[in-house]
């Protein structure tokens, strides 16, 4: 009786944490520890005061790479920023899309070559067309990331 109590005491252990949900790591790379961050709108309109600086910025994510998340981009009104991950050293997963999170990092402005849009593009999933039609190069709002936080 005893061994039939204990096999069913496991089992409902071993179906309880098959139906656990795992949740989202919330932190990736350095954790942020910042108690506010500023909106990625702010930045931009004065992007002077935070150029070089290393900010902690919220804003919403717009893509993530696709094939590593090794890159995103961060939406503002009407200006984007990309995001790297300093010395390549964590990647986030491409389920932060649509999501809010603080980017902790140093802030740029930096020539985005023809290759390189390219590149961008196609890790983003964009069709051939959109692809083939990059002419020239860009300048984009970088920040260096060292921590992004899910909020």
């Amino acid at each position: 009786m005893n061994n039939i109590i204990s096999i069913l005491f496991i089992a409902g252990l071993l179906i309880g944490c098959a139906n656990k949900e795992v949740s989202e790591t919330s932190f990736y790379g350095k954790e942020i520890n910042s108690k506010n961050a500023t909106p990625i709108d702010s930045v931009i309109k004065n992007f002077s005061q935070y150029k070089g600086k290393n900010v902690v910025m919220e804003a919403t994510v717009d893509k993530v790479c696709e094939k590593k998340g090794c890159w995103m981009t961060l939406q503002g009104a009407d200006k984007t920023f990309r995001v790297r991950f300093k010395d390549y050293g964590f990647f986030v997963p491409v389920t932060l899309v649509g999501k809010k999170v603080w980017v902790s990092g140093e802030v740029l402005k930096k020539e985005v070559s023809i290759a390189q849009t390219k590149h961008y593009f196609k890790d983003a999933g964009a069709s051939k067309e959109k692809i083939n039609a990059v002419k020239n190069s860009t300048f984009e709002y970088w920040v260096m990331a060292d921590g992004v936080k899910s909020i």
